[in-house]
């Protein structure tokens, strides 16, 4: 990954992290993310001047598109594990090219949660190509 490709992926990696610090339930938000016609449109884009605007922004898009879902939590997910699939997954489409959409329906965000442990120390090549693998694509 170049650098600008890494700064998109920490731009989600921070929007997955915001999210469950605020003690919104992740799972819910992270499909309606990754399906949304906001991130499909402008994120999974080679080049957007949306990839760049705050995130805080991305947050006003979803909600312009009425895909904004933040459903309050009494089971607060890990923050660090949180930001960490916010950057996977965009690490996924950089490295495959799959839309975010289809990646949500390939590689579902409880089944990568639980990949974590395993998963989170290894170098970010040998990552994408397990989870190739092990989901398939």
């Amino acid at each position: 990954m170049d650098g600008i490709q890494r700064y998109i992926c920490k731009q989600q990696q921070d929007v997955f992290g915001e999210v469950a610090a605020k003690g919104y339930e992740l799972y819910a938000f992270a499909d309606a993310f990754l399906k949304s016609s906001f991130c499909n449109r402008s994120i999974d884009k080679p080049y957007s001047v949306d990839q760049f605007a705050d995130t805080g922004d991305w947050f006003d898009f979803l909600e312009r598109d009425g895909e904004c879902v933040l459903v309050p939590t009494q089971d607060p997910f890990p923050v660090h594990v949180a930001k960490w699939l916010g950057f996977v997954y965009r690490q996924l489409h950089i490295e495959t090219g799959i839309s975010s959409r289809e990646l949500a329906h390939l590689v579902p965000i409880r089944r990568l949660a639980v990949s974590y442990p395993g998963l989170h120390t290894l170098d970010e090549d040998m990552r994408v190509e397990i989870i190739r693998n092990d989901f398939g694509f």
